[in-house]
C-alpha cells in the first residue's frame, strides 16, 4: 500500500516544528561564534549549527511540492499567482531589513551602496561569493538562494511529476553525491566557499522536492512516523556532529557535514511529515512561531551588533544570561517585523489575488 501524502493533514504541524527548530539552531550557532557562548556537552554540536540551513532548504523544497503537487503551474494565471505569492512573501520584509541595516549599521559608502543596489534588489548577491561579508548579506544571503530555487520550482515540479520512481531515486542519488563531493573539491583546492552558492543550495531544495514526490510504503511510513524514530534521528545527528567536531574533522567547513546531515534531515522531514500529534496540530503558538520563522532568520541580521553593544554597556558576562537575552532580542525583532511588515503584505496579497 502506498500512502497518499495529500491526505496527511497532520503533516503541517510537524514540519512547522522543524522549521522553528532550524531557525533557533542557527541563532544559537551565531551566539557561539560571535559571543563564544558555551552550551556544555552540546557546544560542539551548536558550533556547527550552520548545517541547519541545509535543513531549511530541504524543508522549503518539500513543503512547496507538497503544497502544489495537485496543481499545475504551466498556465500563465497559475504561474503568475505563484510568483506573486513568492515575491510578496519574501521581498517586502527583505527590503525593509536591507534598508534598515544600510541606514543603521552599514559601513559601505554611498557610492558602494549605489553599485550594490541593482544586485540587492534583484536578489543576485549569492552569485558573488565574495559579497557574503558585505553589508547585510551575511544575514540575507539565503534569500538570494531561495529566489533562484523559487524561480526554478515550476520547472522542477513538471519534471518531477513526469519522472518514474526509479528516475526519482537516481536523481536523488546524483544530487546527494554532488553535495557530498563538492565540499571536498573546495577543501582540496582552497576554492571559494560554496556555503552561499545558489546552485548547491538549489540542489538541497530539489532534494526536498524529490523527497516529497517519492511514494512511501505504508509499513515504512508507520515506522518513521513515531516519536521514537524522531528521537533516534536526533540522537544520531547530535552524536555524529559532536564526534566529528571532537575529532576535528573539517570543523568550520559546514557543507562537508552534508555527509551526516542530508540523510538524517531527510529522515526527520519524513518522520515529522507523517507524525500524528493532536497537541502539535492544535497549537496556535507553534503556528505563529512557524509563520514568524522567516522574520526570525532575518532578525539575526541585527542581533549580533545590538548584543555586542548591550553586553558591553550593561557589563553582561554571564553565559546563560547572554544566550537568553540573544533569544529574547531576536524574538522581539522578529515579532515586530512579522506584525508590521509580513502580515500587512499578506493581507494586501490576499486582496490582489
Amino acid at each position: 500500500m502506498i500512502i497518499d501524502k495529500s491526505k496527511m493533514q497532520h503533516r503541517a504541524a510537524g514540519l512547522d516544528l522543524f522549521r522553528v527548530v532550524a531557525a533557533v539552531m542557527v541563532l544559537l550557532f551565531h551566539c557561539n561564534i560571535h559571543h563564544e557562548s558555551n552550551f556544555g556537552p552540546l557546544t560542539g554540536f551548536v558550533s556547527m549549527g550552520a548545517v541547519f540551513m541545509t535543513a531549511f532548504f530541504m524543508l522549503s523544497g518539500y513543503v512547496l511540492f507538497l503544497t502544489y503537487k495537485e496543481k499545475s503551474l504551466v498556465q500563465a494565471p497559475a504561474l503568475k499567482n505563484f510568483y506573486l505569492k513568492r515575491i510578496f512573501g519574501i521581498f517586502p520584509l527583505y527590503l525593509v531589513v536591507a534598508v534598515l541595516y544600510v541606514v543603521t549599521l552599514g559601513e559601505e559608502s554611498v557610492f558602494q551602496n549605489l553599485v550594490l543596489l541593482p544586485i540587492e534588489i534583484l536578489g543576485l548577491q549569492s552569485v558573488f561569493s565574495t559579497l557574503f561579508p558585505v553589508s547585510h548579506n551575511g544575514g540575507t544571503w539565503f534569500i538570494s538562494c531561495l529566489l533562484f530555487a523559487y524561480l526554478a520550482f515550476p520547472l522542477m515540479q513538471e519534471i518531477v511529476k513526469q519522472m518514474t520512481t526509479r528516475a526519482k531515486w537516481m536523481s536523488l542519488a546524483i544530487c546527494t553525491a554532488i553535495l557530498f563531493w563538492s565540499p571536498l573539491v573546495v577543501h582540496t583546492f582552497s576554492t571559494d566557499s560554496i556555503y552561499s552558492n545558489p546552485f548547491f543550495r538549489g540542489l538541497e531544495f530539489f532534494i526536498g522536492v524529490l523527497l516529497c514526490s517519492l511514494p512511501i510504503r505504508d509499513g515504512i511510513a508507520k515506522i518513521l512516523a513515531t516519536w521514537k524514530a524522531l528521537l533516534v534521528e536526533v540522537l544520531l545527528l547530535v552524536a555524529g556532529i559532536s564526534i566529528a567536531v571532537r575529532l576535528n574533522i573539517f570543523v568550520g567547513n559546514y557543507m562537508l557535514y552534508d555527509w551526516i546531515v542530508i540523510p538524517l534531515f531527510a529522515f526527520m522531514i519524513l518522520t515529522l511529515a507523517g507524525l500524528k500529534s493532536p497537541r502539535l496540530q492544535g497549537s496556535a503558538v507553534l503556528r505563529y512561531l512557524s509563520a514568524a520563522s522567516y522574520a526570525f532568520f532575518l532578525a539575526q541580521t541585527f542581533n549580533t551588533e545590538i548584543e555586542k553593544w548591550l553586553f558591553a554597556t550593561c557589563n553582561i558576562q554571564n553565559n546563560v544570561l547572554q544566550i537568553a537575552m540573544s533569544v529574547a532580542l531576536c524574538a522581539v525583532i522578529a515579532v515586530s517585523l512579522h506584525e508590521l511588515v509580513e502580515k500587512p503584505c499578506a493581507k494586501m496579497l490576499k486582496k490582489k489575488l
